[in-house]
């Protein structure tokens, strides 16, 4: 590049001091190498006024402003205004400016371009640059390097200065799994991220050929005869989590996988009908539903272990007749957190902002709906 050519906007002479040092607090941006004869071109960051540089070279150490124009600010620097350096260990900063700014330095034969470069990165590692033998000199600034070519007088500016590596993604707390064992066979529960720690109830049921799964659809169809049976237990939303038990046994569970284990947070569950008359128990108005809470999870009952409920629902004549008008019962499922051996993080009840300060719903961890629909008419 043998000539810049930009409209520059020059400023009042800066005012110099001799044998001073100079010290700008608000510079945010620097030229890794300066000396010379040149300039520098940027955009000017939002809100700022004016740009104010500081240029030190030897025992000279000059500061001035440069005018903003159009949300941009150039500054030339040459022997008339007092900001050319020819000695080594020339600096200059600036401060008011967004990134992406650049600066250039006239030499004898032609003008050497960098970039500025924001201040809290000249801490940053520097890196030894490979040398080109004796043909070409290395003056070594604070994170790039002066290179001239000396048979052509050609010169450059090089980066030295390292930039900082990025921060390994986070890493989920939770089951891992293993591929080989095809099972979620480890926890991850050290180095990890714990998410919000907030939660949320699954409810599972009867599903074809004889299988449990995940209500999703928030319903479920009343028995024409017998009995239905729901569980219901308190998951870590997939934000993170812990638990105690043992690494070596597959603690699975989690939503969508196999459920080999409990990995469940411990809670104790209640179950009440949303349209039960009022002042009628929860446990009277479910009866009167053909609802009953068999095991609110607060222990193990048979083959059912502690922190599961289990939810029976029967056949009802009077919420579904053979003829005449149908009803739907909405049970609302309630989760109140105990400290257990499978825990949230930190053992901290979580309080979701759905649920906290809406009244009695607020002293519990979670809580959810299951409309209970009338089966087909024959």
């Amino acid at each position: 590049m043998k000539h810049i050519r930009v409209a520059l906007l020059l400023c009042a002479l800066p005012a110099t001091a001799l044998a001073q040092s100079v010290v700008c607090q608000t510079c945010d941006h620097v030229a890794p190498f300066f000396r010379g004869t040149g300039g520098f071109i940027a955009t000017v960051a939002e809100g700022v006024d004016e740009v104010v540089f500081v240029v030190s070279c030897g025992n000279v150490t000059v500061t001035g402003e440069a005018e903003p124009q159009g949300g941009k600010v150039a500054q030339l620097f040459n022997h008339r205004n007092g900001l050319a350096c020819d000695l080594e260990g020339g600096f200059l900063e600036i401060s008011g400016l967004e990134d992406g700014g650049w600066y250039w330095i006239t030499d004898a034969r032609n003008s050497a371009v960098g970039s500025l470069v924001r201040a809290d990165i000249l801490d940053n590692e520097t890196t030894p640059l490979t040398g080109a033998g004796a043909g070409v000199t290395m003056e070594e600034g604070r994170g790039a390097v002066f290179l001239k070519e000396l048979s052509s007088g050609r010169v450059g500016i090089l980066p030295s200065i390292l930039p900082e590596p990025s921060a390994p993604d986070a890493v989920l707390c939770g089951p891992r799994y293993n591929a080989l064992a095809d099972a979620f066979s480890d926890q991850q529960a050290g180095s990890c991220m714990l998410g919000d720690g907030g939660t949320k109830i699954r409810l599972t049921g009867p599903a074809a050929h004889g299988r449990r799964e995940t209500i999703t659809s928030g319903m479920v169809t009343r028995p024409a005869t017998g009995d239905l049976v729901v569980n219901a237990d308190l998951w870590v939303n997939e934000t993170g989590s812990v638990s105690t038990a043992d690494p070596a046994t597959p603690a699975l569970g989690w939503e969508g996988k196999d459920e080999a284990g409990t990995n469940w947070l411990n809670a104790v569950f209640t179950v009440g009908l949303e349209d039960a008359p009022p002042g009628v128990a929860d446990v009277d108005a479910l009866a009167g539903a053909n609802v009953v809470l068999t095991n609110s999870g607060d222990s193990a009952v048979g083959t059912n272990p502690a922190g599961q409920a289990v939810i029976t629902i029967s056949a009802s004549a009077e919420y579904c007749p053979a003829s005449g008008e149908q009803r739907t019962a909405t049970l609302s499922i309630r989760a109140a957190h105990t400290v257990g051996g499978n825990r949230n993080p930190n053992n901290l009840v979580p309080q979701p902002s759905a649920l906290a300060g809406s009244g009695s719903l607020s002293a519990f961890a979670a809580a959810t709906r299951l409309s209970v629909i009338c089966p087909p008419a024959r």
